[in-house]
């Protein structure tokens, strides 16, 4: 009676089954899920007709591993109910045999599927974030560690080690302000230890001791990590380096001071050209000319520094920007060689300007206005490295002869190049062709 019972009120779907598959007992759960009464059930189903699909070559297959011994557990199986619904299900088979051994009855019991399919989902996807987030924290650069409520190190990403330059097995299980907080800062992290339990902190600047006691800036955001009884298990520590970001603010900040800088001198520079070539110009039209010809020059040298940040350019680049203004047959006959070092902004407008009047003097009047001229450009360091000179000599083209007056060209470059790099300079016009030479000591000019 009692096994009666237990059979009728188990909230499971329980059947008994011939060896063939016909119905010979189902419990009142089976028969409200599936929505056939008993009687129906043991006179005109069985269990196969309740397979969707090829329900008789399904229990077939399933009969014979039955027969062989096998045990079948948790066999996932689409039914079909009477309202034909398709209900997912789960069953244990178990095959009874007789006093000779032979098949007697299968034992069935099944379960709805619904659920537990669904439970199965959230915990694939539980899973797999879990394993999203492990890969994220693993390979994150900022030093991810947590630590339980008493400050012990619980577990850390290798970005920990590498910033703080202790091995994993330094790490685990010790307590992280003995590791990495400074004396002076003990006050403040236990603060924030104490503080993380009511939730997360916003990221602060923090100081940080590496291993080998080099102390560092960087950003802490601290967060409780609960247990399901929502009680403080852990706490979650992210440092993240703010050097990059502190070296970019200064790279900034120096760059507004050098563009105020730079804008003074410039618009200094730009008054004396108008000056100057306003003083010796014969027409508007040629003040027009020559002033829009220098403000290209100095336009140049500003575009090379900008892009590079202000951080100087190669002798070599100015050079050659500078003779962009000449056709490919005039650039040709130029032959720059020597030590063509990477000068400072201050020396690439004073460079640069005069390689400016070198060259459009010597398109119009000199090596370069005739066929076979040709310059020989070089840039030397002098024995001790101390002193760097430019040279500017002519060949091959008309006969030089002094100017009566010397005009603005004359007075960028022996003037104004000279004293913006504390040098000196020569201005020789041979009969072979002009020759110019500017020395200046290599700290005036050079970068660094």
């Amino acid at each position: 009676m009692i096994v009666e019972e237990c059979f009728d009120l188990a909230p499971c779907g329980l059947a008994i089954l011939a060896p063939d598959g016909a119905f010979q007992r189902a419990n009142g759960a089976f028969c409200r899920w599936i929505g056939f009464a008993e009687a129906e059930l043991k006179a005109a189903r069985r269990f196969a007709d309740l397979i969707d699909g090829d329900g008789a070559r399904f229990f077939a297959e399933l009969r014979e591993a039955l027969t062989r011994g096998c045990e079948l557990d948790d066999v996932f199986l689409l039914l079909r109910a009477a309202s034909g619904e398709t209900l997912p299900a789960y069953a244990n088979f178990v095959m009874r045999r007789n006093g000779s051994g032979a098949p007697a009855a299968i034992h069935v019991a099944a379960t709805r599927g619904e659920g537990r399919a669904l439970h199965e989902t959230e915990l694939e996807r539980g899973k797999r974030a879990a394993e999203q987030l492990a890969a994220i924290v693993s390979t994150s650069g900022d030093a991810i560690v947590s630590v339980d409520p008493h400050g012990r190190i619980l577990n850390a990403n290798r970005a920990f080690s590498d910033i703080f330059q202790y091995e994993p097995a330094e790490i685990a299980g010790a307590c992280l302000a003995d590791l990495i907080v400074p004396a002076d800062s003990r006050a403040e992290y236990e603060g924030k230890l104490a503080g993380a339990a009511f939730g997360p902190a916003r990221a602060q600047i923090v100081s940080r001791r590496r291993k080998d006691g080099t102390l560092l800036d960087l950003s802490l955001s601290t967060a409780p990590i609960r247990d399901q009884s929502r009680e403080l298990a852990a706490i979650s520590m992210i440092y993240r380096d703010i050097a990059p970001l502190t070296r970019a603010a200064e790279h900034i900040e120096f760059l507004l001071r050098e563009v105020n800088h730079r804008s003074k001198n410039l618009l200094a520079v730009v008054q004396a050209v108008a000056r100057q070539t306003a003083r010796l110009a014969t027409s508007p039209d040629a003040f027009i000319d020559s002033f829009m010809a220098r403000l290209s020059a100095i336009g140049c040298s500003h575009d090379m520094l900008v892009s590079r940040d202000w951080r100087g350019v190669r002798i070599a680049d100015l050079a050659r920007n500078q003779f962009s203004q000449l056709d490919d047959e005039a650039r040709g006959r130029i032959e720059l060689s020597g030590d063509l070092l990477e000068i400072n902004p201050r020396a690439a407008e004073s460079y640069g300007l005069a390689l400016h009047e070198l060259s459009t003097n010597a398109v119009k009047h000199g090596a370069l206005s005739a066929p076979a001229g040709k310059v020989d450009l070089s840039f030397r360091l002098d024995r001790d490295g101390k002193f760097y000179t430019l040279t500017w000599r002519e060949s091959g083209g008309p006969v030089v002869t002094a100017p009566e007056r010397s005009g603005f060209g004359g007075t960028v470059l022996t003037r104004m190049a000279p004293l913006a790099i504390q040098g000196e300079s020569a201005l020789d016009f041979t009969p072979q062709g002009l020759s110019y030479r500017l020395s200046a000591p290599v700290a005036e000019v050079a970068m660094g």
